[in-house]
């Protein structure tokens, strides 16, 4: 585990701008629904100047008919605020999203 400092109004009120929080590693199986630290070269932060970001995960897939294996077709990183728009991800075989940790809870502000 370990304790991060989140940036940004996006995922307030769960989330308030500068709390610091607590993440865990990420535990594998269906992330949908989650709040997770991500990392990807599509996502831009002017202010911060990071590819990371922290959002409730959510994606869509298809399932090969002819292996049953699946892969995903897009990614939605949302905010909780409602002011701020999700962030779409389309991903490619040799894409680089990286699911970094979960986030636990939030520890206190500034």
């Amino acid at each position: 585990m370990f304790v991060a400092q989140v940036r940004g109004k996006s995922m307030e009120s769960d989330i308030p701008d500068e709390s610091w929080c607590l993440f865990r590693p990420d535990r594998g199986g269906s992330r949908e629904g989650r709040i997770l630290l991500v990392q990807h070269h599509e996502i831009s932060d002017p202010a911060y100047s990071g590819s990371y970001t922290v959002k409730r995960y959510h994606s869509e897939k298809v399932v090969d008919p002819e292996t049953g294996e699946w892969r995903h077709t897009k990614i939605v990183l949302q905010p909780l605020n409602a002011l701020y728009p999700p962030t779409e991800i389309k991903v490619a075989a040799d894409d680089e999203f990286r699911v970094i940790a979960e986030f636990v809870e939030v520890l206190g502000g500034r």
